[in-house]
């Protein structure tokens, strides 16, 4: 089992895209753009959300990779 660290921000982005690709599985069918906002709502609970960098740093960092944000945080 890993353990991994991630800023309440990081956790932010994380719930919301489970969350889309949750509601993707559950509509059958490609999700809808007009729903975004409620992702985007999800990912920004903690403030902004992050951005495309912030994101591939967390997916390495999930993918057990260097954590640029874990370490700058």
């Amino acid at each position: 089992m890993q353990n991994i660290t991630v800023t309440a921000r990081e956790r932010d982005t994380v719930l919301a895209a489970l969350r889309y690709y949750q509601f993707y599985r559950m509509q059958g069918h490609p999700f809808d753009p007009r729903q975004d906002h409620l992702i985007d709502s999800i990912a920004s609970e903690n403030g902004d959300a992050l951005d495309l960098t912030e994101i591939d740093d967390l997916c390495a960092g999930l993918n057990g990779n260097k954590h640029a944000l874990r370490a700058s945080a």
